[in-house]
């Protein structure tokens, strides 16, 4: 088996022999590139730009850079164009080679000396492509006192569970696959490597682009292996040099604070960065709990402040690089730092309270990223390296036990408040490779070659864990080793005059484990090393048919796996037990869609089907002890509907509904034979959302923005374990009455109005943002009847400086 630094040798040995191959030899004539974004500075993909005296073309890629190759010296005529949109012209005399540096959109193409082209933004690329993805515009956010939690749960199809407020690990839940079955990206690279201290709950918006949620069927150059479907974080794209900066604060002793700055020379060939973030929350809002009277011992349900449930994280990233280069489109170094700590407040359910236990993780995590193109664009690569050490540590040594309202009672007897006393540290190695290649073989057809390597080691120390049998060896100092890797390879192809597009795509999956079979529920020795090993294939495919230049409709079908993961197999040493026989889930994923674009409106309506075997689940074994094991058999179908609007000229409006009925399958036992044909549990099966945004121009100063916002969402109960279908309510597809059920199963309807107001000042780079969530002060509740924050006060401040380069020639 190959070490870490072997991995690393062997890449950066094949990497150079690549880059010696790709780096084209000199040749005559001189190059025209150029770099194409909007208004805002975002980079604009697929623009077709066109030397129309030579029919030399190309288009920009994700990046808006374009390269022209190979032109004699004379004069030229350089088209612009984009779909639905009026070209444009520019003059060139060439004579040498040429860059045409920050060129920008201008709204209704009249300025033609900007060089004025037209195109989609990446948001609306990526939603009108053929596999479905619904796209959320976190720009639009900047100014707003929002969550990307928030924004995700606003979605079709999308609910989050977060216990805990800020900081609390979360768990999306896609047309009701959720847990694992979910994968999650940063710029199409599995997060694997950034664990808990980077994820939904804590980066601002003000970090990212936008966010992909795809459900179901998953392009090539995601390389994962997910059932339900993946969400793909998208950090910012600067075009021009730019310094950024926000506060917010809020309820709950909240405070959020961004920074970044971008820098790009002059000759666009040398750029810099830097990217920071800082959470912290106290989290102490209030909630239903069991108390118990002091002189009767009798239980009551009260309302306490949670005292123990705070969060802080930390996240700073530096770059440089260059771009533009003979051997290199864009070589991107990079190191980041994060760093958080989490008080526990109880465990998965609101049973017993802690009041001294704490996680803690961090890590120092270089990376590297290579983009070149080749033969006039027609070959991409793109190529993303890291490796980094992630600590983390769980501490309990009370010797007590605390109740609801804080108070604090002495146990010596005892080791720690939970039923295991811990002082873990645990160090997590990670080496993430991801190759992309694509090539474009014509107009109409284009092949890409996606691969994904994750290894992940394992090795800690815990003085109060168990040990081997006889020994006083620690079960977590021997090494356990995790590897997984991800073969995609899509075809895309376009007929019948581009109105049909294909995507055909296979995809291989293979993992390699080996580690101790560790149970402290009976004798363990350190000679019980497992190995286990597996190869499967997957294969899906995506079409897209144009009905008109408004309106479409998509299919998709894939059958794939998702592959047990480290701690699936090896367990936490402590009351997860390991369980190395575990099989892969696997699913047969149905998407058929319709997309209706109008000018003042856009409707948008899916159905799904969804047929998973083998889920893995966490089960009780020996008491205390847990494992995950193969369990369910799910099997459903939905549909949900999205619809946005714009109506008296100051206002958008949007609605969304998710309806879906998942149930099992397969259960044989009798005992459980009850159970086929219940539904999921803990899955809500119908939710909605309503917005309406304003957007009011040069009320008290010239240039200045007032957008005032209103949002609703809305959840139909559902139940915390799984129970019979007859105590279902009754109505029409279960959308009124209510189960028949004791009230501690069930999660009750919910409503939650959210308001809020963004103000932009103008020509002065200042902006403000007020929100206030949960008007009603509602009781609201996640997963698990965890309850969730009631009302809450927020106020945002952002300053932004974008310098705004003139075109040049060079």
């Amino acid at each position: 088996m190959h070490t870490a630094a072997q991995h690393i040798k062997h890449f950066l040995a094949g990497a150079f022999v690549l880059l010696g191959m790709l780096a084209p030899a000199q040749e005559k004539g001189f190059t025209v590139s150029g770099k194409i974004t909007d208004r805002n500075g975002t980079p604009l993909e697929g623009i077709t730009v066109v030397l129309k005296e030579t029919g030399n073309a190309t288009t920009t890629n994700k990046e808006g850079m374009f390269t022209l190759v190979h032109i004699p010296a004379g004069n030229y005529t350089l088209e612009f164009s984009g779909t639905s949109y009026q070209p444009h012209t520019q003059y060139l005399k060439i004579s040498g080679d040429i860059s045409l540096r920050s060129i920008s959109l201008m709204a209704g193409g009249q300025d033609l000396a900007a060089i004025t082209v037209t195109g989609r933004t990446a948001s609306q690329r990526v939603a009108l492509r053929t596999i479905k993805a619904e796209v959320i515009n976190i720009r639009q956010a900047y100014d707003q006192a929002a969550t990307l939690h928030d924004m995700l749960n606003r979605a079709s199809g999308v609910r989050i569970r977060q216990s805990g407020g800020l900081g609390a690990p979360p768990d999306v839940s896609v047309n009701g696959f959720q847990g694992r079955s979910v994968r999650y990206f940063k710029d199409g690279v599995p997060m694997d490597y950034l664990q808990g201290a980077y994820n939904i709950s804590n980066i601002p918006v003000n970090s990212l682009e936008r966010a992909e949620v795809y459900r179901g069927v998953l392009p090539v150059s995601l390389g994962a292996d997910a059932l339900g479907g993946a969400v793909n974080l998208v950090t910012r794209q600067p075009a021009a040099r730019y310094a950024a900066v926000s506060y917010e604060t809020g309820s709950f002793n909240t405070h959020r604070a961004t920074l970044s700055a971008f820098y790009q020379s002059d000759s666009s060939k040398f750029f810099a960065g830097a990217e920071a973030f800082y959470n912290y929350a106290d989290n102490n809002y209030k909630v239903w709990v069991k108390l118990t009277d002091p002189d009767t011992r009798n239980q009551y349900t009260g309302k306490v402040s949670l005292f123990h449930n705070g969060f802080k994280s930390y996240y700073a990233e530096v770059y440089a690089g260059v771009a533009d280069l003979r051997w290199a489109d864009r070589l991107k170094l990079s190191i980041a730092a994060v760093d958080a700590s989490r008080e526990e407040q109880h465990p998965a359910l609101m049973t017993d309270p802690y009041g001294g236990i704490m996680r803690q993780q961090h890590s120092i995590i270089p990376s590297v990223t290579y983009t070149k193109s080749w033969h006039e664009q027609k070959w991409q690569l793109e190529q993303f390296l890291v490796y980094n050490t992630y600590y983390r540590s769980r501490t309990d040594t009370v010797r007590g036990q605390y109740d609801w309202l804080g108070n604090f009672t002495p146990i010596p007897s005892r080791r720690g408040e939970g039923r295991q006393p811990s002082m873990s540290d645990i160090a997590f190695r990670y080496l993430t490779s991801r190759t992309n290649l694509k090539y474009q073989l014509n107009a109409e057809n284009a092949l890409e070659l996606n691969f994904v390597h994750n290894g992940v080691s394992r090795k800690g120390a815990d003085p109060l864990g168990p040990r081997f049998a006889n020994t006083n060896t620690d079960v977590l100092a021997p090494k356990a080793d995790y590897q997984k890797q991800v073969l995609g390879l899509g075809w895309e192809s376009k007929w019948l005059h581009r109105s049909i597009t294909n995507y055909l795509m296979a995809k291989g999956y293979r993992y390699y484990s080996t580690g101790i079979d560790a149970w402290d529920a009976r004798d363990i020795h350190e000679r019980e090393r497992v190995d286990t090993k597996a190869v499967y294939w997957g294969i899906g495919d995506a079409v897209k048919y144009d009905l008109n230049t408004s309106s479409f409709v998509r299919f998709s079908a894939e059958y794939a796996y998702r592959l047990p993961e480290q701690d699936e197999l090896f367990g936490d040493a402590v009351w997860i037990v390991s369980n190395f026989g575990i099989r892969p889930e696997r699913s047969l994923n149905l998407n058929l869609g319709y997309r209706l674009q109008q000018p003042v409106y856009t409707v948008e309506v899916n159905g799904f089907y969804r047929r998973t075997k083998d889920m893995i689940l966490l089960v009780p074994v020996q008491a205390p002890y847990a494992r995950y094991t193969n369990m369910e058999h799910v099997k459903g179908y939905g549909m949900d509907m999205d619809a946005s609007f714009r109506f008296l000229k100051w206002f958008t409006g949007n609605i969304n509904a998710t309806w879906q009925s998942l149930r099992l399958f397969g259960f044989t036992v009798p005992q459980d034979q009850w159970k086929n044909g219940s539904r999921l549990r803990n899955t809500p099966y119908f939710f909605a959302n309503a917005g309406v945004t304003g957007s009011f121009g040069n009320l008290f100063r010239t240039g200045d923005r007032l957008q005032p916002y209103l949002h609703y969402n809305f959840i139909r109960e559902f139940y915390l374990e799984t129970i019979p279908r007859r105590l279902e309510p009754r109505g029409f597809m279960s959308l009124w009455g209510s189960a028949d059920i004791r009230s501690d199963l069930l999660i009750p309807t919910q409503h939650q109005l959210t308001a809020g107001a963004s103000y932009q000042l103008g020509n002065v780079p200042l902006s403000f943002g007020v929100e206030v969530k949960n008007i009603t002060n509602a009781d609201v509740y996640d997963y698990y009847r965890v309850q969730r924050a009631g009302r809450s006060f927020h106020i945002k401040i952002n300053f932004q400086f974008i310098h705004k380069k003139s075109i040049s020639y060079d």
